[in-house]
């Protein structure tokens, strides 16, 4: 009996050492997975740092363009349509355009420009002018093509329109007409 009780112990022990070998085993495994997962873990929040990092970049360099085509475009806008009526840079702009198309063969000369009171229409300001004019068809048409371009972001002409148009001929050349216009220029409230 002394042996049989022996073998008895002996296949406890080696079942009991076989239990302790495999909850090792699968301890050791939890552990590395763990570990593994850990590992993983840090790598994706180091990667989600940079790429958090490199995206603040991206954003701060786009905000820095669009600061500044914004402010090229409000630029651009406060040319065509002004922040005050800017009666200055209107008669100059009249000025160039008579300079530019003043020939000989084809002049433009602008007599007179009459600027009336502003008054505010909707969310905009409105600055009716008349103009007395002689000029030759060609430069009147020109005229017109200009007033009609105005508010172009591209052209950046002050925005304005014509609306009304009296054209007689010139008692001195039958080539030159003689207009007279009504006009309104526009501007920001």
């Amino acid at each position: 009996m002394g042996k049989a009780i022996n073998k008895i112990q002996i296949v406890l022990a080696l079942i009991l050492l076989l239990s302790l070998g495999v909850l090792g085993y699968l301890k050791a495994t939890t552990y590395l997975d763990l570990y593994n997962y850990s590992h993983d873990l840090e790598t994706s929040i180091s990667n989600s740092s940079a790429a958090i990092d490199e995206l603040s970049s991206t954003l701060a360099e786009a905000k820095l363009v669009f600061r500044d085509t914004d402010s090229s475009k409000n630029e651009e806008i406060a040319n065509v349509l002004p922040k005050s009526e800017d009666l200055t840079s209107l008669t100059r702009a009249f000025d160039d355009f008579a300079v530019e198309n003043n020939f000989s063969n084809a002049p433009f000369f602008i007599s007179s420009i009459s600027y009336k009171e502003s008054y505010e229409f909707d969310d905009y300001m409105v600055l009716p002018f008349s103009m007395k004019v002689e000029s030759s068809s060609d430069n009147f048409y020109k005229f017109l093509e200009y007033i009609e371009t105005s508010g172009n972001l591209d052209n950046q002409v002050r925005l304005m329109e014509v609306t009304d148009i009296a054209i007689s001929l010139s008692d001195s050349d039958d080539d030159l007409l003689s207009f007279s216009l009504e006009l309104n220029a526009y501007f920001q409230k």
